[in-house]
């Protein structure tokens, strides 16, 4: 998998353009042109840092990997209790853009999307689908929960579902009863 390092310069430039373009539009509705578009860099340009709009979707889920755990899990890092930072997780009141929460997975789009047509960005959507999933296990992990993998996966399953219905709904109304049902697994799980 790249890492985010590698992208800097003119080619974090045009991926940041994509990014929410790509997002608000799909990967294959949004033509390269479209996913330039007012951004003031040419085809020629683009084609100078990417061999192919794929490559361009990659280096997209590679950022968006990245980012979606930095501007989901910072804003609670600063809790001391796990359990509580997992909680606060599911708060929409925290700081953050609202569009994060309402606009679903990028990496599961990009896996639905790409499924049975390119192997390379369904493991890139995949693998940024999955970061909230290893970020909850390693809280889990931290508060000295039994089976931290399995409610690991468990959180995951309710945030991408809360994900999903916020997307549909247009609003983070869902994460009400995300909040709810982590609680209460939070509540159940014991200790090792």
């Amino acid at each position: 998998m790249n890492e985010v390092s590698e992208i800097e310069g003119k080619k974090l430039e045009i991926v940041e353009w994509a990014f929410d373009r790509f997002y608000d539009g799909g990967f294959h509705a949004t033509a390269i042109d479209a996913a330039m578009a007012g951004s003031g860099i040419s085809k020629r340009t683009i084609y100078k840092y990417f061999a192919s709009k794929e490559e361009l979707i990659e280096a997209v889920l590679v950022l968006y990997s990245a980012f979606i755990v930095h501007e989901l899990f910072d804003p609670v890092s600063g809790i001391a209790d796990p359990k509580e930072q997992i909680i606060a997780f599911f708060e929409t009141g925290r700081p953050l853009d609202r569009r994060i929460l309402t606009r679903g997975c990028l990496g599961l789009k990009a896996a639905q999307e790409y499924a049975g047509k390119h192997e390379g960005i369904v493991a890139l959507g995949r693998h940024a689908a999955s970061r909230a999933e290893a970020r909850f296990t390693e809280l889990c992990t931290a508060a000295g929960l039994a089976e931290a993998e399995a409610l690991g996966k468990q959180l995951n399953v309710i945030f991408q579902g809360a994900l999903l219905l916020s997307h549909v709904a247009g609003d983070t109304a869902p994460f009400g009863a995300a909040k709810a049902a982590a609680a209460g697994l939070l509540e159940r799980a014991g200790s090792p």
